[in-house]
């Protein structure tokens, strides 16, 4: 397992079965000899992700940031609370 390859522009990830510590690697190969600094075991679980934005972060951000126009559509912000933001 240790011995895949990132693809260009994707980012390996190899999780350690015993603890769950994440080792990543974009451009290099993982060491053959990879062990976990954590708890000492040399399984891993790889998987490949996509560097940038996703779905999963686009929902997030979308209902947990907060709306700085208050002028477009209802919302809980009002223009006084985007004043505050500038004095932070």
């Amino acid at each position: 397992m240790a011995d895949s390859r990132p693809t260009p522009g994707e980012l390996l990830v190899l999780i350690c079965l015993e603890c769950g510590k994440e080792f990543m690697f974009e451009d290099e190969a993982p060491p053959a000899d990879l062990s976990c600094d954590k708890c000492g075991n040399a399984v891993f679980r790889p998987f490949a992700v996509s560097p940038g934005r996703d779905d999963v972060e686009d929902e997030f951000r979308s209902s947990t940031e907060r709306d700085l126009t208050p002028e477009e559509g209802p919302g809980d912000v009002t223009p006084g609370d985007v004043s505050d933001l500038g004095r932070i």
